[in-house]
């Protein structure tokens, strides 16, 4: 698997039941398999050649009565009482917010690895009961991604072994950027960090340097500014 899927599958719980949505070729769902993380697996793809791919290498696996390749429209590919969670990489932040939203029930957890859309993402899974208990950086041909696993409120003792754990983002004022960044990311500082931020940096006064004059004095501008005046001080406190 690509990097970036093998940082995905370190942050799977181990689970009886797992969906992995916009499969592609299969390659995370077997592995599901393989390395025991699940008994069972939902392969969804919207596309019929992806999932026709995957269909293939399941079958070349031996495992095609574990692994149920599905073609369809996200979790709607599911049933109530399938699953206890699911995977979904490789796409935007909104179109994942709807894919749970649109799924037949509220699973125990989620691993999203969103390309946009984070904040949005990170609130809609706060406000629908999760709490998000991890985060991670990877770098995968020269791109750096992010993923997190949001565990439902009931289930975080099951799957953390914490009977009591901190949610971070509770308390994080709803226009706080760190819902894009990553609160937990940025309490642990991971090695990428400093690329990470200097991304993010470099993403702002990309589209700054890219306004007129005339956009200057508008309240994105104002934003942008703050925010890369924000991304500059997280670097600043890790010098520290």
């Amino acid at each position: 698997m690509m990097d970036r899927l093998e940082a995905v599958f370190s942050i799977v719980p181990k689970a009886h039941a797992i969906a992995d949505i916009g499969a592609d070729h299969g390659y995370l769902a077997v592995e599901l398999i393989n390395r025991n993380r699940a008994e069972f697996v939902i392969a969804g793809d919207v596309h019929k050649g992806p999932l026709e791919s995957a269909k293939e290498y399941v079958q070349s696996c031996g495992l095609t009565s574990k692994v149920d390749c599905r073609l369809g429209d996200g979790l709607k590919v599911t049933e109530k009482g399938e699953l206890n969670g699911a995977i979904c990489c490789g796409m935007g932040g909104y179109l994942m917010r709807d894919i749970v939203d649109a799924g037949p029930e509220l699973l125990e957890f989620y691993v999203l690895q969103p390309q946009n859309g984070q904040k949005e993402l990170r609130q809609y899974m706060v406000q629908k009961g999760y709490v998000i208990v991890l985060e991670i950086i990877v770098e995968d041909a020269g791109k750096l991604y992010t993923a997190f696993l949001a565990v439902r409120n009931d289930q975080v003792e099951a799957y953390t072994g914490m009977a009591e754990y901190v949610d971070v983002y509770q308390s994080l004022p709803e226009d706080s950027l760190l819902w894009s960044v990553g609160a937990l990311l940025e309490q642990e500082r991971p090695s990428l960090w400093p690329k990470y931020i200097e991304y993010l940096i470099y993403q702002r006064q990309c589209a700054l340097d890219g306004m007129t004059e005339q956009l200057s004095h508008t309240d994105k501008y104002k934003d942008l500014e703050r925010e890369v005046e924000f991304l500059h001080g997280l670097l600043e406190d890790r010098k520290k």
